[in-house]
């Protein structure tokens, strides 16, 4: 960094925005209900300044988090917001309901944050300047930010997160981002905070120019002028919680407006108080660098599976799922003229799936902790029985005493599936022997059963899952029954733990799975000697940044016990158990016949660590590893980034302190040639490891702490010690050729989007639609992100997932008066597409969004 008197210098004629803010989280450090006090206080003091002082700015950020305790506390000065907010003295630095990380929100959750948040901005404020979208205390995001934001009304995009890196990697201050469709958009980055302290700008500054001019630019400054190719710098004034030119911790007033006067007086660079979107309109004056691509593999390593399986992380997981699935089954059953829950329904209902996205919460207080999840557990609850109301509707079928029992599948995906699903029953005569499957032609399905759950009588069969190939097209149900019948005698384990699956050769033992041969491609794999090919480690951690140390011990189980659990013949079983320390594992390898992959049921039991748990694969080939995104596939290279411990420790540098960790959506693959492994997660985080020169793949399943009994932490839940029982799912998938070939995108999808099983009660009714395809969409490689009813009509959002530009077919269930592509917030854009009966047929750029309104 250059000297203080040369930065000086080089400042001459450019221009420093002071852009002073208050950064709202939902809680740290204290309960919510400080928070909201504060936040009112800030506002309103804010809007005092703006009364005295015609050149002070300040800026709000999420509705939820922000701007309604502002409401709740001070209706008396509403008016007088939304006057300084259409006039654009008070900006909006981020159109928002929460504040959440780009890259751990679900995708539609990320989309209806930003759609929600403008819409309710807009309705408060109309003339309000939205053309700034940030994620200020959280990593930077992935590489279709630019498209995602700029479809959502942005002109700019501001982040931070991990700046240290992003300097030592050469990413400018501002640039203009060009994102994986080659969509374009000014970023900017930097901290959210600075300026808060009295000795920066004491209240003699006047007569200690020089010294505090040069304090400045040593410091806060020079941060704004690091690796910046522009004459217009950011340069935040406040911090957390912020009182608007105040100190930290004492609240103490700090007189920037009269240094802004001397400086402009003195100095022969500028310096103006400034909205984000006011510093936004200069950016856009000047001719900035382009950055293409991914900028940040990384993201931050304090974050990875906090609290384990009953963490917010899954939470959110949940219900980014359970509202996507349910939005399609409503706006299917819609089409059928089913009366459903409606878009203002699920609007609400989205709401409380953003309320719970904000970053930081894991952090908040037991009180806090317990209403957001019991908010959002009642929700969920919800989204899922909106869901089967939607499927039993569509069927039609009904009860009744003494027949068949239905059972329904519903289809997410606009692709007709076929595959293996298990499905939990329930037989309530203990004379009756089993079950029979029957189709809607009344054929009688292959139907092994699954492993008895809750207590069992002899041989009587109470509560045991159907397994069988079920056939459901598009956007679909496929209607089955169930009736008593005969109970098929469970084959023989296979011996010595060996099997062939058709597809797959491989070897168990007490310790776990210990061999695989791919028999396409010949690939064999060993397991580490005393390990497992998909063992499950625990990594202590030493004291580090928000309780991410150095790894100082890899814990595992050096025996175990297994068994058969199922012997076939459509799926196989194996169980094994090991235990370490306290600690306990019990894995099921499951197994399909004919299939080229093998799933996982991992729980971990965790009697108390200081350290994470993670699902470890020493792989057998090398080669380019890539990983899905939201909406899209980036390249990972670990071994080619910069970690916390070789760069200077900041506050700018407190990030990346896990060695070869990177970041994924869903999967990664590793791909040699003509061959290649991918590992999906169904249910996990979004954080990983990978060291190239052992070959290792670590997926964190989870992070326990050790409890905290003094200092603020004391007072979060101590849900932080994860201890019990967590549970992981995960499919390891053989493949030919690179990640394209494997459609791993479409293998995410069925995974974490699986044929949802419906049992109707009540009586029947006609069914609403034929066991067709109801809505298909060709090629495969486009994906389906929503799907559902509005007040103007059907919103419908595709994607191109395989880099490729095409034609998207969609064929729709029935015909529309017409159609039309629109920006996220339902904006017209001019955009091709063409509308012919039932058939919608729209050009797809390569990684191009999507979104077309759809009128009956």
């Amino acid at each position: 960094m250059s000297h203080p008197n040369e930065l000086r210098r080089q400042s001459a004629d450019g221009t420093f925005c002071i852009v002073p803010y208050n950064h709202p989280d939902f809680s740290w450090t204290h309960h919510r209900e400080w928070h909201q006090e504060r936040y009112a206080v800030s506002t309103a003091e804010a809007l005092d300044l703006m009364r005295e002082h015609r050149e002070f700015r300040f800026c709000m950020e999420p509705w939820i988090d922000h701007i309604e305790p502002f409401l709740e506390r001070c209706p008396d000065r509403v008016e007088e917001l939304r006057e300084r907010l259409n006039s654009g003295r008070m900006g909006v630095k981020a159109f928002t309901l929460t504040s959440p990380r780009p890259v751990s929100a679900g995708d539609e959750t990320f989309l209806r944050n930003m759609i929600l948040g403008r819409r309710r901005y807009r309705e408060f404020a109309p003339d309000a300047d939205l053309s700034v979208m940030a994620c200020p205390d959280v990593g930077l995001g992935h590489s279709q930010m630019p498209q995602v934001c700029k479809l959502a009304g942005a002109r700019m995009y501001r982040g931070w997160r991990s700046d240290s890196a992003f300097s030592a990697l050469g990413v400018p201050r501002a640039f203009v981002w060009r994102g994986l469709d080659g969509t374009e958009l000014i970023t900017s980055r930097g901290c959210y905070g600075g300026l808060v302290s009295d000795e920066l700008i004491p209240d003699d500054f006047a007569d200690r120019w020089d010294e505090v001019v040069e304090r400045l630019f040593a410091g806060e400054l020079a941060h704004a002028m690091d690796c910046s190719q522009s004459r217009t710098w950011w340069v935040a004034q406040g911090m957390d919680d912020a009182r608007p030119l105040r100190g930290w911790p004492r609240d103490k007033r700090l007189p920037l407006i009269d240094f802004v006067r001397a400086w402009n007086e003195r100095e022969p660079s500028a310096m103006v108080f400034a909205t984000p979107n006011e510093f936004r309109a200069r950016l856009e004056q000047e001719t900035l660098p382009v950055w293409e691509g991914v900028v940040d593999q990384v993201d931050v390593a304090y974050n990875a599976g906090w609290h384990g399986a009953r963490g917010l992380w899954r939470l959110r997981q949940q219900l980014d799922t359970a509202m996507v699935i349910a939005e399609r089954a409503c706006a299917a059953a819609s089409l059928a003229e089913a009366r459903v829950a409606g878009p203002h329904r699920l609007e609400a209902l989205w709401t409380e799936a953003v309320r719970v996205a904000s970053h930081a919460q894991q952090w908040v207080f037991e009180k806090d902790w317990e209403w957001l999840l019991s908010r959002a557990r009642y929700a969920l609850r919800e989204m899922r029985e909106v869901m089967e109301q939607a499927v039993a509707r569509m069927a039609g079928v009904g009860r009744r005493f003494g027949a068949a029992r239905p059972l329904v599948l519903f289809n997410p995906l606009p692709y007709a599936r076929e595959e293996t699903v298990e499905v939990p029953w329930v037989q309530p005569r203990q004379d009756a022997a089993g079950h029979r499957v029957l189709d809607a032609e009344g054929r009688e399905v292959p139907l092994q059963l699954g492993e008895q759950a809750g207590e069992a009588w002899g041989d009587c069969l109470v509560e045991a899952p159907l397994i069988f190939r079920a056939r459901v097209p598009a956007m679909g149900v496929a209607v089955y029954q169930v009736e008593d019948g005969p109970v098929a005698k469970a084959p023989t384990p296979p011996e010595q733990d060996t099997l062939d699956t058709g597809a797959l050769q491989v070897r168990l033992d007490g310790r776990g799975l210990q061999a695989v041969t791919d028999r396409r491609t010949g690939l064999s794999w060993q397991a580490p000697r005393g390990s497992a090919i998909g063992d499950c480690r625990l990594h202590e951690m030493g004291p580090g940044v928000l309780h991410i140390g150095a790894i100082t011990g890899v814990l595992s189980g050096q025996t175990g016990a297994g068994r058969w659990v199922l012997t076939g013949p459509q799926r196989w079983v194996y169980r094994w158990e090991c235990e370490f320390h306290r600690h306990r594992v019990r894995q099921d390898v499951v197994l399909d016949a004919g299939a080229r992959h093998i799933d996982f049921l991992t729980r971990a039991f965790c009697a108390g660590a200081n350290g994470f748990f993670a699902l470890c694969f020493e792989l057998p080939i090398r080669g380019a590893m890539h990983v899905d995104i939201p909406f899209g596939v980036e390249p990972r290279d670990p071994a080619s980034e910069p970690y916390a411990m070789t760069m200077p420790f900041t506050h700018n540098n407190i990030e990346r302190h896990r060695e070869h960790q990177f970041w994924a959506r869903s999967w990664a693959s590793v791909g040699e040639g003509e061959r290649g492994i991918a590992l999906i997660t169904a249910d996990g985080d979004r954080y990983w490891t990978y060291d190239a020169a052992t070959g290792e793949l670590r997926h964190i399943l989870f992070t326990a702490l050790d409890d905290m009994d003094s200092g603020w932490e004391a007072w979060v839940p101590k849900d932080r010690l994860a201890l019990g029982w967590h549970d992981f799912r995960h499919r390891l998938i053989f493949h030919d050729g690179d990640w394209r070939a494997a459609d791993l995108c479409g293998a995410s999808d069925r995974l974490r989007l699986p044929l949802q099983a419906v049992k109707p009660v009540g009586p029947g009714s006609e069914a609403l639609v034929e066991p067709v395809d109801q809505l298909r969409i060709e090629p495969t490689r486009v994906r389906l992100s929503a799907l559902h009813e509005t007040e103007s009509g059907y919103v419908l959002r595709l994607y191109e997932s395989a880099g490729e530009s095409t034609e998207a077919r969609v064929e729709l269930p029935m015909g529309f008066r017409e159609a039309g592509r629109t920006d996220l917030n339902g904006e017209p854009l001019e955009e091709a597409l063409e509308l012919q009966g039932r058939t919608l047929r729209l050009p797809l750029r390569a990684w191009e969004i999507a979104t077309v309104l759809l009128r009956r």
